[in-house]
C-alpha cells in the first residue's frame, strides 16, 4: 500500500493576466487623451510585474530589464505630459 501523499495548491499567479490589463486600459485613456489616468494605470501596471519576480533585477535578462525601463520611461513621459497640459 502506497502511502498518501497531499497535494499543495498551486498559487495563481495574477502579474501577467493585470499587467496586460492595466497596460490595455492605459493605451485606452492615451486614445481617448485623458493623460491623467494612462498614467495611473501604467504605473499601477508596474506593480504587477509580467516576469518571474524570484528573479532579482539585476540577474534578469537584458531584454527583461530593458522592457521595464521602457515601460518606466513611458510612465515618467505620461506624468511630465500630464503636468504640462495643466
Amino acid at each position: 500500500m502506497e502511502p498518501k501523499t497531499e497535494t499543495k495548491q498551486k498559487a495563481v499567479d495574477i502579474n501577467k493576466p493585470a499587467y496586460v490589463i492595466l497596460i490595455l486600459a492605459g493605451i485606452y485613456f492615451l486614445i481617448q487623451r485623458n493623460f491623467s489616468e494612462a498614467v495611473i494605470f501604467w504605473g499601477l501596471a508596474l506593480v504587477f510585474d509580467p516576469f518571474n519576480t524570484a528573479i532579482p533585477f539585476q540577474k534578469r535578462p537584458v531584454y527583461q530589464q530593458l522592457w521595464l525601463i521602457v515601460h518606466l520611461s513611458i510612465t515618467l513621459a505620461l506624468i511630465v505630459l500630464d503636468i504640462m497640459r495643466k
